[in-house]
This record gives structure tokens, sequence and C-alpha cells, in this order.
């Protein structure tokens, strides 16, 4: 049985010890890639003594690795195995590498691979473009799904009535006057969105950034992921962003959906 709701939880069956060790793992993160036990423990406070047992457990099991010659961790690479195995198992990222690649050699711009969680966009493939711009969407960056351009692709994959559940009493952040501040506002976008195909935002997340995101297909005809291109608003103008880059970014969606077993056709 799943729970998500932290008043369903029984304490009787959490483990203390793996809720700590989970906890010490995610006080982890982009600008904090480095930590010493004291940090964790403090972070997560715990005693020096039982942050050590734990941190001595991850490293056993390969979560987290001792630098040489400190007293220092990072995340070691079974994190990435744990948080991307189902990925390996559908062959996702090894067949979206290739087509992103592509896709940022043909345009310059910067090429991704997303997929949700929630009510947020995880990217889990990274291409970096040649424009000026330094994309700060990383492997494992995320962001919400109802300002992103990938995000609202993602959104179009769920049924109206999950979309409704998934922000109900959800207070919406805005980034640009275009991101959406209500309810009623996204239902309004997505649904717009499901009869594109494709979404394109202009200045939609940040105001001096363009993006397009297209949707990605499983075999089972469902939205398994979505590829999206960002650049520079100036790098090119609206007019072929809208039409040339935005095939484009559809045409390496396609390509991706076939390579998972996706037969062209009306999709679910």
């Amino acid at each position: 049985m799943t729970r998500n709701e932290p008043g369903d939880l029984d304490e009787r069956y959490i483990v203390p010890g793996l809720q700590r060790g989970l906890q010490i793992l995610q006080t982890f993160t982009r600008e904090r890639q480095e930590q010493s036990v004291a940090e964790m423990a403090k972070r997560v406070d715990i005693s020096r003594s039982t942050a050590f047992r734990i941190v001595y457990t991850l490293e056993a099991t390969g979560f987290l690795r001792r630098i040489a010659d400190t007293h220092r961790y990072q995340l070691g690479s079974r994190v990435l195995e744990l948080g991307y195995s189902f990925l390996a198992g559908k062959d996702l990222v090894e067949v979206a590498g290739p087509v992103l690649k592509r896709l940022r050699d043909e345009t310059q711009a910067s090429t991704h691979l997303a997929v949700r969680e929630g009510r947020d966009v995880v990217y889990v493939v990274r291409f970096q473009g040649n424009t000026s711009l330094i994309s700060a969407m990383t492997v494992g960056s995320r962001l919400p799904a109802h300002a992103s351009a990938p995000g609202r692709v993602l959104l179009t994959g769920l049924p109206l009535s999950e979309v409704v559940a998934l922000y109900e009493d959800y207070d919406f952040e805005t980034y640009t006057e275009q991101t959406p501040s209500s309810m009623g506002a996204l239902v309004h976008l997505v649904e717009d969105d499901r009869r594109s195909g494709s979404v394109m935002s202009w200045g939609f997340f940040d105001a001096d950034v363009a993006s397009i995101a297209a949707p990605v297909y499983n075999s089972t005809r469902r939205i398994e992921a979505a590829i999206s291109i960002s650049c520079p608003i100036t790098t090119f103008s609206k007019e072929e962003f809208e039409t040339r880059i935005r095939g484009k970014v559809e045409e390496a969606a396609a390509d991706v959906s076939r390579g998972l077993g996706f037969q062209d056709g009306e999709a679910v």
C-alpha cells in the first residue's frame, strides 16, 4: 500500500536509522557537494557518533564516498544508480542521448531530457549549447512544472482530473507575467498545450530565455518524458524559433519516441 500523506503514517513502522540515512543523503546539493561528518550531523540534528555510524554504513554500501586524504564525503555512484534505475530499464537515457546531442549540434542551443516527479520537473540528460547562455539545468536540477515548458508538456500526459488533484490548494509561485498564478490559468494552458503538441516559452520562466519542449511517448503510447531546448531570447527571431527550431525539437522527440517503441498514431 502506498501512503503519501503524513497523516497516514504509522510511526511504529518507521526505521529511524534508515530515515536518518536518507536525510543525510538529502543534505547534499549542487551548492554543497562535500561535507564532513560533523556538518551532516548538525544538518540532520543528530549526534556525531550516530552520524558517524550512518555515514560509515553509507560509505560501505557505495552511497557516500570519502575524499582521499580528507575527512570529507561526497555522494557515491550508487545514488545515481538508485535514482535512475527505472530509466536504465527502459533505455530512455540511452536512446535520448545521441538525439539530444544532434539537436544541440544543429541548433547550438542547450538541450535537455526531463521527467516529472510530482509538481516538479527533473532534468536527467543535458547537453550544453554554444550560445551565450550557460544553462543552469544540470542533471538532477528541478523546476516547477507549472512554470516551465517541459513541465507543461508533461502535465498534458495527465487527465485533467489528475492535474486538478495535483495542484489542489497549491500556492502558485510566479516568475514572470506569463507564469500561471492560479488553477484556472494552469488548466487553460494545459488544455491549449494538448492541442498544440509542443510548448514554446518566450520568456515564460525567465524573461531572457526562450525554450521549446515536446513530448516523448513510450511503447504504451503514454508520455514518458519531455525533450526541451533553451537559449537566450535574442538567439533567434521569434518567427524562426516557433517554426524551424520548433520543428527540430518535435522531430527529435519523435525520434526518441520511436526508439522507445512508440508507433506513430494517436497517443493516449
